[in-house]
């Protein structure tokens, strides 16, 4: 299958679980809503969901996805299966200790994780316990990882693409089947996140088990690459998922604000990884094994075109995203989350927390390639300076904004953090790929200029369309009219202007895949 196709699936199986990822949330608000129980749920999950997405998003196939396609490359089978083994059980081993520790410190974790949870209170007695019913859940999503590093390695895209569909699909199942008579909400949704992960690991198990990769008596302990992919998990989280750990640093400092805060940044996060995953986590999840084997076999100047049109393209798509989310983010949140403990007033101040949180929209997607292509080429130093860079201004600016801004600055101190990461890795040099710099900026003016036109029409049309006074179905056809309006003004425009940016990466990417590399075409 051609990489562009491999592409092509991961983006409409991402955008397939990040919609249903936003009704998951959705019921999820219409049953606790912006409450302190909220806050409680948001505050044990986070640090899951953190590690959930950075494995899912490939933060353990960044350190293994290179060595182990090197030894399926050279032909090197017992190699592999030796690593797929021992990773199994480092892993395993690693987080049963992780699980037992986090049992038995619980109490001071959450001293940490929510310092603005009094102690004995209603909130931290609820927040410890849905943290101690979730914390079996680290393992899961170690094994969900390596499996997913397995399956993308050898071509199969799809499968790890559909797991998180599956997650979704469990916890919603759920939300619906809540047994309030024998159940706390939140309890029994912190159930449901274990069984989501569990179900998502099983659906992967039966295709692995055709390759015989996992074979015990090829069990090495201390196996070298296994250990040092290991190593790399916390410098690979440093440098490729900043983002994600600011986002739990302002989830710790929320619990300060009023009842509520956690969940609107939570929730104006949900709508903003929905146009990250769809642009850069499907493109670096196709395009990390595509680099590896080029980076093992010399061929740089295919990775220097290949990833100077995805990154113009990556760009082209996301300023447009970013403007039409911040123009409709009321609108959006509304129809999303508006209903049951949902109320106005939660929409307006998510509505908020959105508007801050999208203008980083590019600065997040551009991190996540650049990452992607530093570690496919086997070079961590820049990535986790980055990540230094953008953690530490996060940590300077989130007290400071919170102070004067509440929650709204908490969201804008990461956008500001993750535009600092991103700044330095773009003035970086990478040894021997070249980067048309003054292309990716001529490409952000273009779609910059698309975008202004698209606000504009859009916002007109807002103002006739009273948003304000319909019910759901109707709110739900006018904010789509105005998605598809501004999606046709930045279509028509650029085949109007002949902009190249519609067709470069098909067209070089394809020329690239016309040399039949066995490995990158399967």
């Amino acid at each position: 299958m051609a990489l562009i196709k491999h592409t092509a699936a991961i983006t409409g199986l991402t955008l397939l679980s990040r919609i249903f990822g936003v009704i998951r949330d959705a019921f999820i608000a219409m049953m606790i809503g912006t409450t302190a129980a909220s806050d409680a749920f948001f505050i044990a999950f986070r640090p899951f969901d953190l590690l959930r997405k950075m494995f899912s998003d490939g933060i353990f196939s960044i350190s293994f996805v290179p060595p182990f396609s090197r030894s399926i490359q050279t032909g090197q089978q017992d190699e592999a299966v030796t690593m797929v083994t021992s990773a199994f059980g480092v892993l395993s081993a690693l987080s049963a200790f992780l699980i037992l520790a986090g049992w038995l410190l619980a109490p001071w974790l959450l001293h940490f994780m929510a310092p603005g949870f009094a102690p004995g209170g209603d909130r931290f007695a609820l927040t410890l316990t849905l943290f101690k019913i979730m914390m079996p859940y680290l393992w899961v999503i170690m094994m969900i990882s390596l499996c997913m590093a397995v399956l993308n390695t050898l071509g199969q895209f799809c499968v790890p693409g559909a797991t998180p569909l599956v997650f979704n699909l469990v916890v919603i199942a759920f939300a619906l089947t809540v047994p309030k008579q024998v159940f706390d909400p939140v309890i029994w949704l912190a159930v449901g996140v274990m069984a989501g992960g569990g179900i998502q690991l099983m659906f992967q198990i039966p295709f692995m088990v055709p390759y015989q990769l996992f074979q015990p008596a090829r069990f090495v302990w201390c196996h070298p690459p296994v250990m040092d992919s290991i190593k790399n998990m916390v410098p690979c989280m440093v440098g490729a998922a900043p983002y994600q750990i600011n986002m739990l640093v302002i989830s710790f400092l929320a619990s300060f604000l009023v009842d509520g805060s956690v969940s609107f940044l939570y929730y104006a996060d949900r709508l903003v990884q929905f146009p990250v995953a769809l642009i850069a986590v499907s493109i670096s999840t196709v395009l990390l094994p595509f680099f590896s084997r080029k980076a093992a076999a010399g061929d740089i100047k295919d990775i220097s075109d290949v990833f100077d049109a995805g990154v113009r393209l990556a760009v082209f798509v996301a300023v447009p995203a970013m403007a039409g989310l911040m123009v409709l983010r009321e609108p959006i949140v509304r129809l999303l989350f508006g209903q049951g403990a949902f109320d106005t007033a939660a929409v307006i101040k998510t509505a908020e927390c959105l508007w801050y949180l999208a203008l980083g929209i590019g600065a997040f997607i551009g991190t996540r390639l650049f990452v992607t292509l530093h570690y496919a080429l086997n070079s961590s130093r820049d990535p986790f300076y980055a990540g230094i860079i953008s953690m530490t201004t996060n940590l300077v600016c989130a007290p400071l904004l919170m102070y004067y801004m509440g929650a709204r600055g908490l969201a804008l101190a990461v956008t500001m953090s993750s535009m600092a990461g991103f700044f330095f890795l773009m003035t970086r040099p990478l040894a021997g790929v070249v980067v048309s710099k003054t292309g990716i900026l001529v490409s952000a003016c273009r779609a910059f200029f698309l975008s202004v036109i698209m606000i504009i029409s859009i916002q007109w049309v807002k103002q006739h369309l009273f948003f304000d006074t319909q019910g759901k179905l109707l709110l739900g056809i006018k904010v789509m009219a105005c998605v598809l309006l501004g999606m046709a003004i930045v279509w028509i425009g650029a085949k109007l202007l002949h902009l190249p940016e519609l067709s470069m990466i098909g067209h070089r990417l394809d020329d690239h895949l016309k040399k039949k590399d066995s490995h990158g075409a399967h």
